[in-house]
């Protein structure tokens, strides 16, 4: 390799080239970079264990570190590298319904009790998943839009009169902008109570959002339409009473690891146990 290293810019340009499949004789033409430099990051970049898309995803300094792995893994430190070794397990876990960063690192401080602090341990893992995942990037301004669902599997108490496990579906309100949520388990998933949910949904953040925004529950929507989707009528005239325009997420087929509401009972974290009341 040439004792110059190349600069992030030439590197990126290389494994954008590589990414496309040209030849090593067809890089140098291109980029000017000669052929036993080309041969010598190729091999670095398949010793680092990492795809060509996943290295283009890296920032400059990101894709400096994992070139230069090998010359920092031994001083690296050990709970690291023990964390690492676990990141698989932890983010399938993830996707579980009702598993929470919180439970993970419960788990694996028992497990390991030398090793990171529970911030310590989710800025890692945050860190793991979002180089791991490519996704679009959404931008909310304050007040704007509340988003409303049904969360997952239902809460159950049990009737002290009758003994009978009751259902009860849980009704979530989020704010996207800062995360501030409300959330109300209700007697059935009917539409009337629906609309009492988001007036105290309302009541509780203190004002109106400009607009609220389910993922087309069936209460919400009557007819699915990519641009033009059916609303309740009684739900219709909650939206004119408040000012506040409906929308509905256009139907298709999310990312499985991001929707865990929908997902069937049987991947149920055995973590999660039955509330009763």
């Amino acid at each position: 390799m040439a004792n110059k290293p190349l600069s992030m810019q030439k590197i990126k340009q290389l494994l954008l080239f590589m990414e496309r499949g040209f030849s090593q004789r067809s890089i140098e033409k291109e980029t000017g970079i000669n052929r036993r430099t080309i041969a010598g990051y190729m091999k670095r970049f398949s010793a680092c264990g990492m795809s060509i898309q996943e290295l283009l995803l890296f920032d400059d300094s990101e894709l400096y570190a994992y070139l230069n792995a090998d010359k920092k893994e031994l001083n690296k430190d050990p709970r690291q590298l023990h964390l690492e070794s676990l990141y698989e397990y932890l983010t399938s876990e993830l996707h579980r319904v009702g598993v929470t960063r919180q439970l993970l690192w419960q788990e694996y401080i028992a497990e390991y009790p030398d090793g990171f602090g529970y911030s310590r341990f989710c800025e890692l893992l945050q860190e793991h998943i979002r180089k791991r995942s490519a996704t679009m990037h959404f931008e909310h301004d304050p007040g704007k839009l509340l988003e409303v669902d049904f969360a997952g599997d239902k809460l159950h108490y049990i009737d002290s009169i009758s003994g009978e496990p009751v259902e009860c579906p849980v009704f979530v309100a989020v704010l996207p902008f800062s995360g501030y949520s409300y959330v109300e388990a209700l007697p059935n998933a009917s539409l009337p109570q629906v609309v009492r949910a988001l007036n105290n949904a309302l009541s509780y953040f203190g004002g109106v959002p400009l607009s609220v925004k389910s993922d087309n529950m069936k209460q919400w929507v009557i007819r699915s339409n990519r641009y033009e989707p059916t609303f309740a009528n009684m739900l219709e005239q909650w939206a004119n009473h408040n000012s506040i325009a409906l929308l509905a997420a256009r139907p298709a087929k999310p990312k499985r690891q991001t929707i865990r509401g929908r997902w069937s009972k049987d991947n149920l974290s055995p973590r999660v146990r039955t509330l009763k009341k």
